[in-house]
C-alpha cells in the first residue's frame, strides 16, 4: 500500500506537465488547482483549511490596510492560524498534511505586511504561493518575494529541466531506498546485536542512527521538492547545505533545515533579542519554537534546552580558547562526529530525566 508521502511525491510529478501544457500566464494557477485536488484526495480537511486560509489571509490583510489597527489585525489572524495548527497537532487521528510548513508561510506573509516590507498580496497571487504542491509535504518554507520573482522569470530551459529531474530522482532514492529501507535494515540488525547492552548506550546509538536516517529521508524529500520545482521552472530556497560537514553545533544549525532556521532567525530570534537586548533569550525562544514546531511535548521542550546548552557551550569554548584550532583534517573528521554525538545524546539524557521525574 502506498503511504501519503509516496503518493504526494507521485502527484507532484503531475504538476510538471501542467506547468508546460497551460499558457504561461495560467500555469501556476493550474498547479494551484492540481494541489487542491491532490490534497482533497489524500487529506480533505487539509485541502479545505489550506484553501480557506490562502483566500482569507490576503482578505484580512487588505482589510487591515483599509481600517488600520495593523498590529491587532496581524496578531489576531496569527492567533487563528496558530490555533488551527495546535488543534491539528493535538487531535488524534487528524491527518493535516503540510500544516507545519504552510502555517509558517502564512505567518511570514503576515509578518512582512505588519513590518510594512510588503503590501498585502492579491488573492490570486497568494493562492499560487500557498498552493504549490512540490513544497507542501516537507518544504522548503520559501518566501513569497522570491517565489513571485521566480514566477516572473520562469522560462523553458532544457538543462535546468534535466538538472531538476536528476535531483528529483536522486532525492527519491535517498528518501525511499536509503532512508526508508536500507538504514531501516541496518538499524534492525544493530538493535538485535546490541540487545544485551545497557539501555543508555543502546538508546544513544539508536538515536545516532535515527539522525542519519532522518537526514536521508528529509534531505531526500527536500531534493524531490526542489527538483520538481526546477522542472517547473522555479529555483526555490535550499533546505540543506551538507550538514554532515559541520564541525560545530552552531555551524550545524546553519546547514540543517535552513528554510526553518532562517524563518526562526528572522521572526523569533531577532525580535526577541531586540526586545530583551539579550542574545541568549533570542536563542532560547528560537529553539523552543523549533522544538514545539516538531511536537508539542515535554520531551521537545527539554530538547530545545539541550540544543541551547550545546550552542552556548560552543560559543564559550571559542571565547575561552580563541587561538585553539584542530588541524584541518582532524577537525573535518572529528567535528561532525562530535556534533552527531551531541545531537543523539539528547534522547537518552532526556528520556532518563523524564523517567526520573515520573
Amino acid at each position: 500500500m502506498i503511504d501519503t508521502s509516496s503518493m504526494l511525491v507521485l502527484l507532484t510529478l503531475g504538476a510538471v506537465p501542467i506547468a508546460w501544457a497551460l499558457p504561461r500566464s495560467w500555469a501556476m494557477d493550474g498547479i494551484a488547482c492540481w494541489t487542491v485536488c491532490a490534497l482533497a484526495l489524500l487529506a480533505p480537511l487539509s485541502a479545505v483549511w489550506l484553501l480557506a486560509a490562502a483566500v482569507l489571509t490576503p482578505v484580512v490583510l487588505q482589510a487591515g490596510d483599509r481600517v488600520g489597527f495593523r498590529s491587532a489585525v496581524a496578531a489576531g489572524w496569527s492567533v487563528v492560524l496558530l490555533a488551527a495548527f495546535v488543534y491539528a497537532r493535538l487531535t488524534p487521528g487528524l491527518l493535516w498534511v503540510g500544516a507545519s510548513f504552510f502555517t509558517l508561510r502564512h505567518l511570514h506573509v503576515i509578518g512582512e505586511w505588519w513590518m510594512k516590507r510588503l503590501p498585502p498580496p492579491g488573492i490570486r497571487e497568494h493562492l499560487r504561493y500557498q498552493l504549490f504542491l512540490p513544497v507542501i509535504l516537507v518544504g522548503p518554507i520559501h518566501r513569497i518575494e522570491n517565489f513571485n520573482r521566480q514566477c516572473l522569470r520562469r522560462r523553458w530551459d532544457a538543462p535546468d529541466f534535466l538538472c531538476g529531474a536528476e535531483r528529483f530522482l536522486v532525492g527519491a532514492f535517498m528518501a525511499f531506498v536509503v532512508g526508508g529501507w536500507l538504514i531501516g535494515v541496518v538499524a534492525r540488525g544493530a538493535r538485535d546485536s546490541l540487545a544485551g547492552l545497557h539501555a543508555f548506550p543502546r538508546l544513544w546509538i539508536a538515536s545516532a542512527v535515527e539522525w542519519v536516517q532522518l537526514y536521508f529521508v528529509f534531505a531526500g524529500l527536500s531534493a524531490v521538492a526542489l527538483g520538481a520545482s526546477l522542472m517547473i521552472g522555479l529555483r526555490l530556497e535550499e533546505n540543506f547545505n551538507r550538514p554532515w560537514q559541520a564541525t560545530s553545533l552552531l555551524e550545524f544549525w546553519t546547514r540543517w533545515h535552513m528554510s526553518l532556521t532562517n524563518w526562526v532567525h528572522d521572526y523569533v530570534f531577532r525580535p526577541v533579542m531586540a526586545l530583551g537586548r539579550n542574545a541568549f533569550l533570542g536563542l532560547l525562544a528560537a529553539m523552543l519554537v523549533i522544538g514545539l514546531w516538531h511536537e508539542f511535548s515535554a520531551y521537545y521542550v527539554l530538547w530545545s534546552f539541550w540544543q541551547v546548552l550545546g550552542v552556548m557551550a560552543t560559543r564559550l569554548a571559542a571565547r575561552w580558547m580563541p587561538g585553539f584550532r584542530l588541524p584541518g583534517r582532524l577537525a573535518a573528521g572529528l567535528g561532525p562526529l562530535l556534533v552527531l554525538a551531541w545531537l543523539s545524546l539528547a534522547r537518552p539524557v532526556i528520556d532518563s530525566g523524564l523517567q526520573f521525574i515520573r
